[in-house]
């Protein structure tokens, strides 16, 4: 089945028994990717029969253009605005929303800090240059401090580079699950978002879609499961997520 399909179809399974799951999608640098990541996902959540939506809270907001650029009503895209984040989040959920990634602008902590409060898991993007590796530290002790389940994925990556191997070493100075799949710097990427779409949707068989749907396994399984999470304080032994109540 297509992700256009997908992306109309109302009956879906649940993601899990204890409701919407909220993945806050983080950086403290700029340029690493965070809106590809977050529209990637998302197309990806489709493809697997979820109800996806992302909250573009970065003013910037790449993923509400990307939205507007979009042929498919899904996933759904809402903008912060002057809005709390727990209330975009809760019109999400009572909307029926299964996934909710949270794409958050760099350099702004408290929005940082806010979206990994209010989420269940967090995905801390980085590129491969010495000074994204050296930005890791702040988002990594916000997590850790809020005791959230995280991982670490490298994004605009070349394959085979000194780069690539040192920001691998680097990465590994922090006590969390890194994805074992870089995403690779292609150029099908922006080519697909300048039409809304992402890369399954334009190359499905391609390298560059199997990096996405390596990506998503892998946090599936490492993260939104929270099974193998390492995050400092985190308790290993948990099986089911535990759902982050959103304030009133």
């Amino acid at each position: 089945m297509s992700v256009i399909t997908l992306s109309l179809q109302h009956t879906l399974t649940p993601w899990h028994q204890a409701g919407m799951q909220v993945l806050a999608i983080l950086a403290r640098k700029g340029g690493v990717g965070k809106s590809l990541l977050a529209r990637a996902l998302a197309v990806q959540a489709l493809t697997q029969g979820k109800r996806a939506a992302i909250l573009d809270a970065d003013p910037q907001g790449t993923v509400l253009a990307w939205r507007a650029r979009r042929p498919h009503p899904a996933p759904h895209v809402v903008g912060l605005g002057n809005r709390a984040m727990a209330d975009v989040l809760r019109e999400i959920e009572s909307g029926g929303g299964d996934i909710a990634l949270i794409d958050t602008p760099p350099h702004a902590q408290p929005i940082i800090s806010k979206a990994a409060e209010l989420a269940d898991a967090a995905i801390i993007v980085t590129g491969t240059g010495p000074e994204d590796i050296e930005q890791i530290r702040a988002v990594y002790d916000i997590v850790s401090n809020l005791r959230k389940p995280a991982g670490i994925v490298i994004n605009k990556a070349k394959p085979n580079t000194a780069a690539l191997k040192a920001a691998r070493g680097g990465v590994l100075a922090f006590s969390m699950p890194v994805c074992p799949t870089d995403i690779t710097d292609r150029v099908v990427h922006p080519y697909a978002s300048a039409n809304g779409l992402s890369v399954q949707e334009t190359d499905p068989e391609g390298r560059a879609a199997i990096e996405i749907g390596e990506v998503w396994e892998w946090l599936v399984t490492r993260v939104l499961s929270f099974e193998s999470a390492t995050t400092p304080g985190h308790d290993n032994t948990r099986t089911r997520p535990r759902r982050t109540r959103i304030p009133a």
